[in-house]
């Protein structure tokens, strides 16, 4: 745990629940809305609110009764659409739409916002197979999946460019300027593409994000962000070091785009540790990484670029799939399982009944600044 003199521990504001687990999660860009996708097959929604909140203070004589503003989060109606694990998710820069992607393939654009939010278009054949991850600018949308391949469309869901290679593709990031798509692969493997001329500019492979175990490809890219208004590439993910039951160590690097050459490489935990599942990148100057491994393992922790060791750790919140930074820079959110979470299928209710994995939200707030 971090030095709470030092580094004062960011404070729990709300806890949302949740019927069932949750793998991706994104603010709205007005900060209004929370949106995630779930492996029920739905997109949830909850929407800020003020409440007023009774306060009862007692003196020697009397109960005394005040009120005071409140922000909550409350849920809106689930959307429905998608058969499978919504496990890809991006928000029109505009804040009005959200595209979401699925393990089955489907790749959806629908209103953000009502309670029976519109569905603009669907691509049930999007991708063969999972959608991986999706990235959205003002012009277009890019997605990779695990059949090898990875698209740019419009936002009026129309395909524009095409690319296959030969492995699964599991990161992708839209370049600053909007002309190049990044994407990474199985095997650690970045390539640079230019859409418009359908051509791969140049590729790099990452140090550690693959591992060949028990005959096994065991690869450790999760995600792929842009910093530094593009000069920076962060790879983000584990460096594996088993199969079977995955394991691997948290592992950070911060490239040089133009070369794709290693600046600072970050490592941090042990191998039960496994992946950074998702980070957020603070304008403060640091990042707020979220990791889930084996046994019930989770961790928070945030980092500064060129740091060996983070500034604040947390292992109060296991198993974290998304972090999501609120636009005020105060809050943001952790998409954690449940602590009794039911990974062999044998734990039963009192009725005999099979009870599935949720996820709880974690509302958090950071330290003001000093």
């Amino acid at each position: 745990m971090a030095d709470a003199k030092k580094n004062p521990e960011p404070r729990s504001l709300q806890v949302l629940q949740t019927a069932r687990q949750l793998l991706c999660a994104r603010f709205s860009p007005d900060g209004a809305h929370l949106i995630a996708g779930g492996m029920d097959a739905k997109i949830h929604r909850w929407r800020e609110a003020e409440v007023q909140v009774e306060k009862k203070e007692k003196t020697k004589d009397e109960e005394k009764v005040t009120t005071e503003k409140k922000i909550e989060w409350q849920p809106l109606p689930a959307v429905t659409g998608h058969q499978a694990w919504v496990s890809a998710l991006g928000i029109h820069p505009k804040g009005d739409r959200v595209f979401t992607g699925d393990s089955w393939g489907q790749l959806r654009c629908t209103d953000l916002d009502g309670d029976k939010p519109k569905t603009h278009w669907a691509v049930k054949g999007a991708h063969d197979g999972w959608l991986r991850q999706l990235a959205v600018n003002e012009k277009h949308l890019a997605t990779v999946g695990r059949d090898r391949a990875a698209r740019v469309w419009t936002h009026d869901g129309k395909r524009v460019a095409e690319w296959n290679g030969p492995d699964e593709v599991f990161a992708v990031a839209i370049q600053p300027d909007g002309q190049r798509v990044v994407f990474g692969d199985m095997k650690g493997k970045v390539r640079v593409w230019d859409f418009a001329a359908n051509k791969i500019e140049r590729e790099f492979v990452l140090k550690g994000f693959f591992k060949l175990s028990r005959l096994q490809d065991v690869g450790g890219l999760t995600r792929l962000m842009f910093l530094d208004g593009g000069k920076t590439l962060l790879a983000v993910g584990c460096a594996p070091t088993d199969g079977g039951t995955m394991q691997g160590i948290p592992t950070l690097d911060w490239l040089d785009y133009a070369t794709g050459k290693s600046r600072h490489r970050f490592q941090h935990g042990v191998e039960n540790d496994g992946f950074i599942t998702d980070a957020a990148w603070h304008p403060d100057g640091y990042l707020i990484c979220a990791t889930s491994g084996v046994t019930a393992n989770g961790k928070t922790w945030m980092v500064r670029p060129k740091e060996d060791k983070p500034f604040f750790e947390n292992t109060k919140i296991v198993n974290i799939h998304a972090v999501a930074l609120h636009p005020d820079r105060r809050r943001f959110i952790l998409t954690s399982t449940n602590r009794t979470s039911n990974g062999n299928g044998r734990r039963l209710d009192k009725d005999g009944n099979y009870v599935g994995n949720h996820s709880p939200v974690h509302v958090m707030e950071l330290p003001a600044k000093s």
